[in-house]
């Protein structure tokens, strides 16, 4: 089976900018982020719909993952490393901007189980 995941939507949190071209509240279709109970829900709907857990990661997209508060960081990520550790899920894949990784983010990261960080290029310049 090939990869697969789980997309959890944060939208717009944790950007300090406005992008034209990056609007995820219209992207998205969603206009409230995630609480912990949304990941909770999100991901037993793939189980029961069988996904493959060895090839699935449970992923948040749609805002600055790592800029957000820290407490609604980590609540997401609880809800989510749960689930890691029940059904050995691949892992978490959250979606940042470079300026907003550091090694206490990344150790944070890392010990919640997060396996992928995709950096978002707002500019080459």
């Amino acid at each position: 089976m090939s990869h697969a995941n789980i997309s959890i939507f944060v939208p717009h949190k944790g950007c300090p900018n406005d992008c034209s071209f990056c609007n995820q509240r219209t992207i998205s279709g969603q206009t409230v982020p995630a609480t912990s109970e949304d990941v909770r829900k999100a991901v037993e709907t793939a189980i029961e719909y069988n996904v493959d857990p060895k090839n699935t990661e449970i992923a948040f997209f749609g805002g600055s993952f790592t800029a957000i508060e820290r407490e609604y960081m980590c609540s997401l990520l609880t809800a989510a490393k749960h689930f890691l550790d029940i059904y050995n899920f691949k892992g978490i894949r959250v979606s940042t901007r470079p300026d907003c990784i550091n090694k206490d983010i990344l150790s944070t990261l890392k010990s919640y189980g997060v396996t992928a960080i995709e950096l978002g290029a707002q500019s080459m310049n």
